[in-house]
């Protein structure tokens, strides 16, 4: 029979939040991504490109196969976009 876990065992397991980041991410960008959330400054497109690259790996390592970009346009209402 299987152990049934409580939902603060495993709420947030799928998140690339600070710590994933420190551990995906080559130290100098995880420091330039951090300078960039905490002054709210734009994000330099080399940057975004080693994220997105380590975001890919960890999501791998996580067994997605699959993804969808969600997101809000100017007309209010919701959209997505499915790729493989």
């Amino acid at each position: 029979m299987e152990e049934i876990q409580s939902v603060s065992e495993f709420f947030g397991c799928n998140v690339f939040n600070d710590a994933v980041m420190a551990k995906y991410l080559p130290k100098n960008i995880y420091k330039k991504l951090r300078v960039t959330i905490e002054e709210g400054t734009e994000l330099d497109p080399s940057v975004a490109e080693v994220v997105a690259h380590g975001m890919k790996e960890w999501a791998l390592s996580r067994g997605a196969t699959h993804y969808t970009h969600w997101f809000q346009p100017l007309t209010g209402v919701t959209a997505e976009k499915h790729d493989s």
